[in-house]
């Protein structure tokens, strides 16, 4: 599995040369990389939560979770390993709900109790850090080609930046240089985006909208019977 400095690595093979910017804005450039590429293949995370007898789960106890971004994908209940078909929840049996207290899984027809798991199945962001780096081994060459072209644009911003209007010859060269790292990071994420196998601007959200305007097994989602509060 590769890790962040294996990155670095193969972001300064790619872009070469000596460079007025450093590792500072290589290692922006991967983290940027890194949430690009999961709007088009999160991580799929699958987690065991204990049931407490209750409706209402907090979504910001799931490991991996991310504001904004993460999404359930099924809830599974009850887990039994050893049945081969498993019980995956229908859309229509549970819910997000935003309290004051923050967002919640709500079960509509269940309550889990402290001797049940639900398995939640949902999306997260890719990391990259000294450690490891969670994209998949057959995306990594991709993905690094990402990070390059952002690294490559951040180099076109600096040479739009520093031209010498007083110095002719020295501004022509950085107007130059700026239009070449512009073409390059364009040429970058064609790679990445011909990986990938969809053109850049029509992506997939990496999130997606359920529609749960069915009326729950006791009618008003909102309120629930007194056996189930």
């Amino acid at each position: 599995m590769s890790t962040r400095q294996d990155y670095i690595t193969a972001l300064g093979n790619m872009v070469g040369g000596s460079l007025p910017l450093g590792e500072t804005e290589k290692i922006l450039s991967i983290s940027m990389a890194m949430k690009e590429h999961s709007r088009q293949r999160p991580q799929i995370i699958v987690e065991d939560e204990d049931g407490d007898g209750g409706f209402d789960y907090a979504v910001s106890l799931l490991a991996l979770w991310s504001d904004g971004f993460s999404v359930i994908k099924t809830v599974e209940y009850p887990v039994d390993d050893d049945d081969e078909t498993p019980d995956i929840l229908q859309d229509d049996e549970w819910r997000m709900y935003v309290t004051p207290e923050g967002e919640f899984l709500r079960l509509l027809n269940n309550v889990p109790s402290a001797t049940e798991d639900m398995r939640i199945t949902y999306t997260a962001l890719h990391t990259c850090t000294d450690t490891a780096c969670t994209v998949k081994t057959f995306d990594e060459e991709a993905v690094q080609a990402l990070a390059a072209g952002h690294f490559c644009n951040m180099l076109s911003a600096y040479y739009a930046q520093t031209q010498d209007s007083t110095i002719n010859a020295d501004s022509v060269d950085h107007g130059s240089k700026g239009r070449e790292y512009a073409a390059r990071a364009k040429m970058f994420r064609t790679v990445y985006f011909n990986h990938i196998g969809i053109k850049e601007g029509e992506a997939m959200a990496a999130s997606v909208t359920r529609d749960q305007d069915m009326d729950g097994s006791w009618g008003d989602r909102l309120t629930h019977p007194k056996r189930y509060r």
